[in-house]
């Protein structure tokens, strides 16, 4: 190995359905992680890796992040927590964001229902 390799992890995170196990296959090069409309499809930390003449990039795909709150499940509150914990010894965190929703949640937010007449 040359003396300028460098090797760093990126962390993709976001909530559920936004696209992170999609994302991940396509910087990779292959299907390595499950795709699927159905939410909380990734359960663990899948790891792609990808290798260029002086670096490697460990990419790490998460399950979607949601409010401890709304899991219904200790399984979910694990999934979650470990996602979380992913993050720790990270050299970059990507969150990733459904473009449009943004806008939705601002604009349902700003109307507000017509009061009968």
């Amino acid at each position: 190995m040359e003396k300028n390799f460098k090797a760093g992890f990126v962390t993709l995170i976001g909530k559920p359905n936004v696209g992170k196990s999609t994302l991940i296959n396509q910087l990779i090069g292959e299907k390595i992680a499950i795709v699927s409309p159905r939410p909380q499809t990734t359960r663990n930390i899948i790891k792609g890796i990808v290798t260029f003449d002086e670096a490697q990039v460990i990419f790490l795909d998460t399950p979607g992040i949601i409010s401890l709150n709304k899991t219904r499940t200790l399984v979910d509150r694990h999934v979650v927590r470990e996602a979380l914990k992913s993050l720790e010894g990270t050299d970059i965190i990507a969150i990733m964001v459904e473009p449009f929703s943004i806008y939705e949640e601002e604009r349902r937010e700003r109307s507000t229902p017509l009061k009968s007449i």
